[in-house]
């Protein structure tokens, strides 16, 4: 019998608010406006589980740790068989373990694991065990993931499927010159000072010091631009951040704005924003970033490296421009043909715009994920007693 609207349980061990949990919430609410039922499970009083307990969403507080693993796992089972839900969908390494195999022990219909990172995946007894046994479905946000993890476990590709995250687009956008003279007051700059930007996590692997770099390499070229950092970050790393600023005589054009709920008006402020991701080891981690998407719809020009799923969605010269990872010398062109040539750049601005619009909202993720549960329900509905 078709099930008109469904009861979905997320679980994510994860207690930071990055594209991860922001997924989570958008899809949650996407999902709750069609007259679908959303119940999340995350460690109590993270960002995710008190947004989500304030909208109105039923939460369970669930730790997730190492330490707490038995505990955990009964409680989960509990709760499974309390809610009975129709559909699982586990978002991190070791929520989706538990979570997971107590679906399948209370036979939960569908279960879904979800992988937000295109860092590799070992072809061990257990994950073979957890990515062909106890999930259905694997949901990625990059082609670079699913590619990975079809060859590592042999998946179909009715398996997998390359889901990256929907932007929820604001109902109005800030003038871009209101926009940017908003940031330099913010920062006590002059009102006729331009951006470079970076909106994310401040982290090494985000590769934060590769702007520094070509910041300096530009050099002349880039007079009268200041570049900001918008999000949060450990103090040791902005601290390493400052001091290299500081060695390369551009501590006076670095800016960090700390974590803004809002980051629109920024994406309005910058004259563009770059994404330098590295790879760890060789291998990226990077799936496709919730930052492009929302700068590309907010008409901001990107720049991001060769890395992930950022290829996915930067066609180089018609969406954006792509520099070789960890190249500062190539960003700071890269950035400097940016600037300088603003017919092109406009109109890699309007076809990125167009892309994200038709391919990567939240309704069109909405729409594919709701097909995906519909084409499983069919399945299941076929088979016989």
């Amino acid at each position: 019998m078709m099930i008109s609207h469904f009861k979905i349980i997320h679980t994510t061990c994860h207690t930071q608010w990055g594209g991860l949990e922001k997924r989570i919430f958008n899809e949650s609410v996407w999902m709750e406006r069609k007259g679908h039922t959303v119940i999340i499970a995350a460690p109590r009083d993270t960002p995710l589980f008190l947004k989500a307990k304030a909208h109105g969403f039923k939460v369970y507080g669930i730790e997730f740790k190492r330490l707490s693993l038995i505990k955990d796992y009964k409680l989960l089972k509990t709760i499974f068989y309390n809610e009975t839900p129709d559909i699982i969908n586990s978002h991190g390494n070791s929520d989706a373990k538990l979570a997971l195999l107590a679906a399948r022990k209370a036979r939960i219909p569908l279960r879904i694991l979800s992988r937000h990172i295109s860092a590799h995946v070992r072809n061990s007894w257990y994950n073979r065990m957890v990515y062909k046994k106890f999930c259905h479905y694997i949901f990625t946000t990059a082609d670079y993931t699913t590619r990975h993890l079809q060859k590592v476990f042999k998946l179909k590709d009715m398996q997998i499927f390359s889901m990256p995250s929907g932007i929820v687009e604001p109902d109005q956008l800030w003038e871009k010159d209101t926009a940017r003279k908003m940031l330099a007051r913010e920062l006590g700059l002059d009102p006729g000072t331009r951006f470079i930007g970076f909106v994310g996590r401040v982290s090494q692997d985000k590769g934060i010091a590769t702007i520094l770099e070509a910041f300096k390499k530009a050099g002349p070229r880039l007079s009268g631009y200041h570049i900001a950092l918008v999000g949060e970050g450990s103090d040791t790393y902005i601290n390493s951040l400052k001091a290299l600023a500081t060695t390369l005589h551009i501590n006076d054009h670095l800016h960090f704005t700390g974590f803004k709920e809002d980051p629109w008006p920024y994406y309005r402020a910058f004259d563009c924003k770059v994404l330098p991701s590295i790879d760890i080891n060789g291998v990226p981690f990077e799936g496709v970033p919730q930052s492009l998407l929302e700068a590309m719809i907010s008409d901001c020009p990107v720049i991001g490296s060769k890395s992930g799923g950022i290829v996915d969605i930067i066609d180089p010269g018609k969406t954006g421009l792509l520099f070789d990872t960890s190249d500062p010398s190539d960003l700071a062109d890269k950035i400097v043909q940016t600037l300088s040539d603003p017919d092109a750049t406009q109109n890699r601005v309007k076809t990125a715009r167009d892309h994200v619009k038709k391919n990567h909202t939240i309704d069109v993720m909405g729409r594919n994920i709701i097909r995906i549960y519909r084409l499983h329900q069919i399945k299941l509905d076929r088979q016989p007693f």
